[in-house]
């Protein structure tokens, strides 16, 4: 049986009219026709979990599997970590709990309308990530974050071993079909582990927000910006001087927005851009599973309202609001956000500006030899700001890791030009040189 009622699937007409092609496409590739969605949902998870989340690759024939069988697999993971903690083994359940709830989550994502189905999920996931908490390496505290009349969930995390004193505090916003339970590992966190506070929120149209009927609005979703802050600020573990944003894909957008109506934050780091004026690639040429899912985060009651809200989905107004030291990081052949506007908006940028792109490499990144023999991308926007955190100076700069790994840095200096489609060809731009450090 589908998820969701099929009127209410009916909102996007490519969704409607091309679902044998859908269908076709899932049977042929499986769950990660357009993303690397298991690969993201079992990344954070302890390595004991994620040969079975792999494992539904040749599991699922058709959209309508998606949700069942990630739910199905969260089910027994809860189980394995109930029977866990009957027998004493904290440890293996904390885990257990960890990757139920990541599961939960993930089984949330092919659902466009707000039915009991969302609202169990909602709700498993919840409990198996209080389960989690109780039994974590770290302190993990539940947090509401005012926002229009209302609250958004939100989870503060402590790194391992905190015994006192202020931290430097990352506000975290995942993507689009992301949400705040998977965005910090169940162990050995890259953020963590430098010595950040983590708070992670579920945005307006996010995860537990959208559960409770908070839509994203462009209009007004830079006002989590100061309300985020404020919150982080007056938490005793946390040096309000060194408050910092961060993103990922979708969330590239949204950190941009509350950096830009928030100037407090110390720093703002983004990955995986969505700074195409108006995302129109990934509303209009990618999976319609996309569109139909930005609907159901916006409320829009059909296409023509969703298309209203588009041209204000735009960076360009608030590039030169940005003032802190900024980090953005692309892939060169990004198919949905296309370069030029990237470097259009970076070159708007006050602040001073780091720009980090991997060559030959999609909006996801991983599938080019640039990331796979380049220095990790999510070590690389961890240790930027981790440098952040301790004060080191920044000077804008170019970079580029080529095809061989190596990471080509020049300044930034003037305007740089990219033209609208064009490609960068960064292996003809440097000789072979040594690596270049980032500061």
């Amino acid at each position: 049986m589908p998820s969701v009622p099929y009127d209410l699937q009916r909102r996007v007409g490519r969704f409607r009219d091309q679902r044998w092609l859908l269908d076709a496409v899932v049977r042929l590739v499986g769950p990660e026709f357009d993303q690397s969605r298991l690969h993201y949902l079992a990344a954070p998870m302890s390595p004991d979990f994620q040969g079975a989340v792999m494992g539904l690759q040749g599991q699922i024939k058709r959209w309508d599997d998606i949700a069942p069988t990630f739910a199905g697999l969260a089910r027994r993971f809860e189980l394995q970590a109930r029977a866990a903690l009957a027998q004493g083994h904290a440890v293996t359940a904390g885990d257990g709990f960890f990757a139920a709830a990541v599961m939960y989550g993930g089984a949330q994502w092919p659902i466009f309308a707000d039915t009991d189905l969302l609202q169990a999920l909602e709700r498993k996931k919840a409990e198996c990530y209080a389960a989690y908490a109780e039994r974590a390496d770290h302190r993990i505290d539940a947090v509401e974050v005012p926002f229009r009349g209302r609250t958004l969930a939100a989870h503060l995390h402590l790194p391992p071993g905190y015994a006192g004193g202020e931290l430097p505090c990352l506000v975290m916003i995942e993507g689009m079909d992301a949400f705040k339970e998977l965005a910090i590992f169940a162990s050995a966190d890259r953020f963590l582990r430098r010595g950040f506070a983590c708070l992670v929120i579920d945005g307006p149209g996010q995860g537990t927000a959208l559960a409770r009927g908070i839509a994203f609005d462009p209009a007004t979703y830079g006002e989590l910006g100061p309300a985020a802050f404020d919150v982080a600020a007056a938490r005793p573990e946390v040096d309000a001087a060194r408050i910092m944003a961060w993103g990922l894909s979708f969330g590239s957008y949204w950190a941009t927005v509350m950096a830009a109506h928030e100037p407090r934050f110390a720093a703002c780091a983004v990955m995986y851009t969505c700074f195409h004026p108006g995302n129109w690639p990934l509303l209009e040429m990618a999976s319609p599973s996309f569109r139909q899912r930005m609907m159901f985060m916006t409320g829009a009651a059909d296409e023509a309202a969703l298309e209203a809200l588009m041209p204000a989905m735009d960076v360009r107004p608030l590039s030169a609001k940005l003032a802190m030291p900024y980090f953005v990081m692309a892939g060169e052949d990004d198919s949905l956000s296309d370069l030029g506007f990237t470097i259009a908006h970076l070159n708007a940028v006050t602040g001073p500006k780091t720009l980090v792109l991997y060559a030959g490499e999609e909006h996801g990144m991983g599938g080019s030899r640039s990331s796979q023999l380049g220095t990790p991308f999510f070590l690389l926007i961890a240790d930027w700001l981790a440098d952040r955190a301790a004060g080191q100076p920044l000077d804008s700069t170019y970079n580029v890791v080529d095809r061989t790994g190596r990471l080509h840095a020049e300044p930034w200096g003037g305007t740089r030009t990219l033209q609208y489609g064009a490609p960068l060809g960064v292996d003809q731009l440097w000789s072979d040189d040594g690596p270049v450090g980032l500061s």
